[in-house]
């Protein structure tokens, strides 16, 4: 190669180079363009029905819940219906048919907290389902229906229940919204919408398939599917605090009481107190409850509970050892009243069998309860009474509930005063 023909090279390559990137630049920017047409293009169908309220809070939704968006969708056609709690969707493009049903529900870790979240799961469809769905929509006249607010005599009230449905073809967005359909006094309008939810609902078994996804929420909190209705568990609680007595000055209390753990119902509790001295004498209270066993509903619950006591005392100067035995079976009843009947054991050196009464009553407005409980062996009569004063904080505490108590117990004629203070955590 001569020195002319690697000169007129690096001329060339200094030329083409620059062409080269020019034209780069010119190709990435023309995609650019491109892809932004498309994206316009899949953002400018007209939006036709109820937008007023609905439409704001239902684009929120679709967000939270990762449903396909309508208005940039390229598919022939999409379908969707929204109940409290589940969405079905479907798409239809050229001979591909694909849905899902998203269950979904609003979930508050702990009642009266005012900070929610959204738990949901997603059911893929077959081909074969989507295009039953397809079917059923088409067979329908909800396509050509208007939105509730436009038909004739719809009623619309606060409570009820509002299906919202929304649907597309290449051009146009319709978002419709029906107000509690079986209210509206045999509308025909109404009438083909509750044909469709009738029809949705039988075709892919929906109340199952939302039963079984409620089955697996976690069993604490309160859940609401979007209407006026909540659902709440009882919070598992813990209390811990001081316990102490005028002889027994030194001790400590605690509970636990639990509607679920994980999965598992257990409507139980376990309390354990303990009183001690510096002189080797001591008071051990441990107990075990079980409720809702045969009733449970707001007039009427039941319960049953085993106690376990084990107490050294000074009684005349005598070093006496006790253990008592107490199983009872009880009733909650309407105003907060409980009551309850069973049997107390003395075992050591008296072996006593005796019967054994239980009483409870909470009062609201002031936060108090009271409770006694009396064991009778032929002519000894044990009892003790206490009364529990609570002060509820609100939800941004850490701590729930303070409660301050005090008790009195006459036992074989040892007689001592009880104190506590309980935080409930």
């Amino acid at each position: 190669m001569n020195v002319e023909h690697i000169y007129t090279t690096r001329i060339l390559n200094a030329v083409i180079s620059p062409l080269a990137k020019i034209m780069i630049k010119a190709y990435i920017i023309t995609a650019l363009l491109l892809l932004s047409l498309q994206t316009t293009f899949c953002q400018m169908k007209e939006i036709k029905g109820d937008t007023a309220f609905l439409y704001k809070k239902n684009i929120e939704l679709q967000k939270a819940l990762e449903l396909k968006d309508f208005e940039k969708s390229t598919d022939e056609f999409n379908f969707r219906f929204r109940d409290h709690g589940q969405v079905i969707e479907i798409s239809k493009d050229s001979t591909k048919y694909n849905g899902a049903i998203t269950n979904y529900i609003y979930h508050t870790k702990k009642a009266n907290r005012n900070k929610s979240e959204i738990l949901s799961d997603k059911i893929i469809l077959s081909q074969k389902q989507a295009e039953n769905i397809y079917n059923v929509v088409q067979s329908s006249r909800i396509l050509d229906l208007q939105s509730d607010n436009i038909i004739a005599n719809w009623k619309r009230g606060f409570d009820g229940i509002t299906y919202i449905i929304e649907h597309t073809d290449r051009k146009n967005y319709w978002f419709k919204s029906y107000w509690t359909p079986d209210a509206q006094d045999s509308i025909p309008e109404a009438i083909v919408v509750l044909e469709l939810i009738k029809n949705l609902a039988d075709t892919l078994n929906l109340q199952k398939i939302y039963s079984s996804f409620q089955d697996d929420l976690p069993k604490k909190g309160c859940y609401n599917s979007g209407g006026m209705a909540n659902m709440c568990y009882v919070s598992n609680s813990l209390d811990l605090g001081y316990s102490g007595a005028t002889k027994l000055p030194l001790g400590f209390y605690s509970s636990y009481s639990a509607g679920y753990i994980g999965k598992t119902k257990i409507n139980g509790s376990t309390v354990l107190q303990y009183n001690f001295d510096n002189d080797g004498f001591h008071h051990l209270n441990f107990q075990i409850s079980k409720w809702n066993i045969f009733y449970q509903n707001a007039n009427l619950s039941d319960f049953m509970a085993y106690n376990y006591q084990n107490r050294i005392l000074n009684i005349d100067e005598i070093k006496s050892k006790f253990e008592n035995h107490q199983i009872k079976y009880g009733l909650n009843l309407k105003k907060n009243i409980g009551v309850g009947i069973g049997l107390d054991y003395i075992a050591h050196n008296y072996n006593k069998i005796g019967g054994h009464l239980y009483g409870y009553k909470w009062f609201s407005k002031p936060n108090f309860s009271t409770s006694l409980t009396a064991s009778l062996f032929d002519n000894q009569l044990n009892y003790k009474g206490e009364i529990l004063k609570s002060f509820n904080f609100n939800y941004k505490s850490s701590i729930n509930r303070i409660s301050l108590g005090i008790a009195y117990e006459d036992f074989i004629d040892y007689k001592d005063l009880y104190f506590n203070i309980r935080v409930l955590l």
